[in-house]
């Protein structure tokens, strides 16, 4: 081959490479403090004696956050953080989302997608450490839910609830929003992460109306034989193998009230939406042995009608990333309940949401 070619080539790719330097440098700054450190203007080499960080490293590091437009450099040598793009990195205003985002994304995704030359020739695929990993997933899991809540607490808001589920809970922040406009209503959430479920009882001491089980969604069950108006089954599907996701719907069916509902939110796999995002995330979870492929649009019409539930209302909550939202429910009582909500406001029926959501799987 050309030279001349071969040369170009390389170019291309390199510049391509420019698109990581920002993430690589948030997290940097993000998980040293380093913004806050330069959150007025600083030599790099007063900054180096505070921390006892290595002049030269941190020297490169500034000099990647001006090229990046994440510093700025002021007169005397000295640099300050951008707070324009950077405030949500630091002091107070810092977003516990955003750094738990850039921490799964380099410490996480981008080792595992690294470790596919050898996973594909060994056949040894990674493991994925709860116990590690799980606070941190806990965190970017509930900036997405985020999106659907409004959804949530308007269904609550429709319907006569006493009790909420919310399996796979994490750090419990989804109850407490909920908790804090439905102080009456009695929620549950359930772990299998020790430490998360520590954590969550922490963060939610002040919730009378809120408690916390370490367990196995796939057996859990409430201890008094109770039935359940609402369960959150929220990023859960790509934990639970293919094979066995009927088997959790029935188990959730067996205590799900005859007119609950259950909230799911879960990435799809090819869909219209996002689709360089969730191959990618799904290229992740197939690369362990331990996580499992997302579900596509098919799947979950398959896996819901088997489990005799019917679902509803496919909507996306976040398409870069091709999260959706729906809801599933107990076949008659969805109905009754629906045709209800027709006499009551005129909202159009359910049978004509299982036709968009119909037409959407044919799409798809």
């Amino acid at each position: 081959m050309n030279e001349w070619v071969t040369a170009m080539q390389a170019r291309k790719w390199m510049k391509k490479n420019e698109s990581f330097l920002p993430s690589w440098h948030a997290y940097v700054g993000s998980e040293l403090g380093l913004f806050d450190e330069f959150k007025s203007a600083r030599t790099v080499e007063a900054v180096s004696e505070k921390t006892g960080y290595s002049y030269d490293l941190l020297a490169s590091w500034v000099k990647v956050g001006v090229a990046v437009k994440h510093l700025k450099k002021r007169p005397n040598e000295r640099y300050r953080t951008s707070k324009r793009r950077c405030s949500a990195l630091m002091g107070q205003e810092q977003s516990p989302g955003v750094k738990a985002l850039l921490k799964e994304m380099m410490e996480l995704h981008i080792p595992t997608m690294l470790q596919y030359p050898s996973i594909l020739k060994s056949h040894e695929r990674a493991l994925f450490d709860h116990e590690r990993h799980g606070e941190v997933v806990a965190e970017t899991s509930a900036l997405l839910e985020h999106f659907a809540i409004k959804k949530i607490k308007k269904m609550i808001r429709a319907r006569n609830v006493d009790t909420i589920v919310d399996l796979g809970c994490g750090h419990g922040g989804y109850l407490r929003k909920l908790a804090e406009e439905f102080p009456d209503v009695q929620m549950i959430g359930v772990d299998l992460n020790q430490k998360v479920i520590d954590h969550a009882r922490e963060l939610s001491d002040d919730f009378s109306n809120i408690k916390f089980e370490v367990g196995d969604i796939n057996e859990w069950e409430p201890e008094d034989g109770r039935k359940v108006d609402v369960v959150l089954l929220h990023n859960i599907f790509h934990y639970v193998h293919p094979d066995s996701r009927p088997d959790l719907l029935e188990q959730m069916y067996s205590y799900v009230e005859a007119q609950g509902v259950v909230s799911v939110i879960t990435p799809i796999n090819e869909t219209e939406h996002g689709e360089a995002f969730s191959s990618a995330f799904n290229s992740f979870f197939v690369a362990h042995s331990n996580l499992f492929a997302l579900p596509d649009k098919k799947e979950l019409k398959e896996v819901t009608a088997h489990s005799n539930f019917d679902m509803y209302d496919l909507d996306p909550i976040v398409k870069e990333g091709s999260w959706y939202t729906f809801w599933m429910s107990p076949s008659s009582p969805v109905k009754e309940w629906v045709q209800t909500q027709e006499m009551n406001d005129g909202e159009r029926s359910f049978s004509s949401k299982q036709e968009d959501n119909k037409e959407l799987t044919r799409s798809s």
